[in-house]
């Protein structure tokens, strides 16, 4: 038993000074594979970027009484026009922020902004979950966007609405969406 004892007791003390060995040893320098990373000296005399300016845009939702009433923001737009459409349509699905109603009656978001030569912007949205029902439904989504992008895009002439990726001949049955749509201010309240 005294050898059985013995034999543990060697087992740990050289346990112990391996351990204490493999801890306090020197390290060797990493090796780096690949480019070596080169710092970059920070200039405190370098002009700091400046924020997009923030402009005042008209967006539209709806009223009781089945038109659409302008809605004044100011918000940062970006220079680039496929931005700009993709900004102010955010701000339409966003909601309104006074007693009017949303245009977009369920949750969506603006999936992909496309622009072609002939100044249409291809909008795409999130696709309702559910069939919509009624003309003012149809007719307050689809202006509600069109309109705030045409107001505030002069350069866009025309607007083409997909939902999920895919053209659509209409919501529910009352517009055609099968065809770029152009300003209609029939449904804007005066």
């Amino acid at each position: 038993m005294n050898a059985r004892i013995l034999g543990i007791a060697i087992a740990t003390v050289v346990a112990v000074v391996l351990l204490a060995w493999l801890l306090t040893r020197p390290q060797p320098a990493p090796t780096v594979t690949g480019p070596v990373p080169i710092p970059v000296p920070v200039d405190p005399d370098a002009p700091t970027p400046t924020p997009v300016p923030e402009q005042r845009i008209v967006v539209l939702f709806a009223g009781s009484d089945g038109l659409l009433h302008p809605e004044l923001r100011s918000v940062a737009l970006p220079p680039q026009l496929i931005d700009r459409v993709r900004a102010i349509v955010d701000q339409v699905l966003a909601g309104p922020e006074s007693g009017l109603a949303p245009t977009v009656p369920y949750a969506s978001e603006v999936q992909h902004v496309f622009l072609d030569g002939e100044g249409t912007a291809w909008i795409d949205l999130t696709p309702p979950p559910s069939p919509l029902a009624g003309s003012s439904t149809e007719l307050m989504l689809v202006y509600g966007v069109v309109n705030s992008v045409l107001l505030n895009c002069p350069e866009l002439s025309s607007v083409q609405l997909l939902f999920g990726g895919t053209e659509v001949d209409t919501l529910t049955g009352h517009l055609d969406l099968s065809r770029p749509l152009v300003l209609n201010k029939r449904f804007i309240a005066s």
